[in-house]
């Protein structure tokens, strides 16, 4: 399911929020994930949300992602937040701080794409069913009689 969207294994972006405060922050592909870190957080809640989005449109370059997280859930500590688009989901993860004296205001995180039911409809079952329908029709197909 995962293709290299990234250029590079690390790749350095940025963030500029309403206030035109700049956020550093670097991705790397780990397998299916992509992990982000920020060099500084940002302090508000709608402010990390706008910093997730971008960096979802940095890693996956998807035009259609929506703006507004669908729903969220926590996953091992994780808050996650997913995003719709047309043709994929996006699982948007902030990990806590808790164990870590050292980097408690630190901003990291991972992403991971999901194929929704349109691509799979278009990939996977259009396919099937027309190589099904071609099967049926031609062992139905009356032979000529000679």
């Amino acid at each position: 399911l995962s293709t290299g969207y990234c250029s590079a294994q690390n790749s350095e972006f940025t963030f500029i929020d309403d206030e035109a405060q700049n956020y550093r922050y670097t991705v790397v592909q780990a397998g299916d994930n992509y992990n982000f870190k920020f060099d500084t957080a940002p302090l508000e809640n709608t402010t990390k949300l706008k910093a997730g989005y971008h960096v979802l449109q940095s890693i996956y370059k998807d035009s259609s992602i929506n703006k507004t997280y669908s729903e969220h859930y926590i996953r091992e500590r994780a808050r996650c937040y997913v995003f719709d688009s047309s043709w994929h989901t996006y699982s948007l993860c902030f990990l806590p701080n808790d164990f870590s004296v050292k980097h408690k205001g630190r901003f990291w995180g991972f992403a991971t794409q999901m194929p929704n039911w349109k691509w799979l409809v278009t990939r996977f079952f259009l396919p099937l069913g027309m190589i099904y329908g071609l099967v049926f029709y031609f062992s139905r197909r009356k032979k000529p009689v000679a």
